[in-house]
């Protein structure tokens, strides 16, 4: 499900079975990194819209929130508010170092897929999306 209208009102009554939250995490710093930020974003993005894809109605993607600097603080104020809400699982998918507190953390590979061919980034992420996709599993099976 999608941060949207329509999923959203189907969720208020599927709670019980959209039981977790993936939220995107970034940096948008506007440094010497800010290339790699912007790429980083991209493939988070892309991880997630496959996401929603193969495990559509068990859950949601949230839309990304940004940081600059290492600040999580209204990351955690969010998922106080999902936790109300009633979600039972909470991951926060990152290329940052930075602990998100008690929720759980999927880190991504940096890639830098702007000098690959289409082929071959098309490879990769769909790496990084089974990996992601095992990790969820395996919150789901704790």
């Amino acid at each position: 499900m999608l941060y949207n209208q329509k999923d959203l009102k189907v969720l208020k009554d599927e709670i019980e079975f959209i039981d977790t939250v993936i939220i995107p995490f970034a940096a948008m710093d506007m440094d010497m990194k800010a290339p790699v930020h912007a790429g980083n974003l991209e493939l988070l993005q892309i991880v997630c819209v496959q996401l929603e894809k193969q495990f559509k109605g068990r859950l949601l993607i949230t839309p990304p929130m940004m940081t600059v600097g290492e600040d999580t603080s209204l990351l955690g104020m969010y998922t106080t508010q999902l936790r109300e809400y009633g979600f039972k699982n909470i991951i926060v998918l990152t290329h940052l170092q930075a602990e998100p507190g008690d929720m759980n953390k999927i880190r991504l590979n940096e890639i830098p897929l702007e000098n690959m061919s289409d082929d071959m980034k098309m490879e990769m992420i769909n790496d990084e999306v089974k990996t992601v996709m095992k990790s969820v599993i395996s919150i789901w099976n704790q």
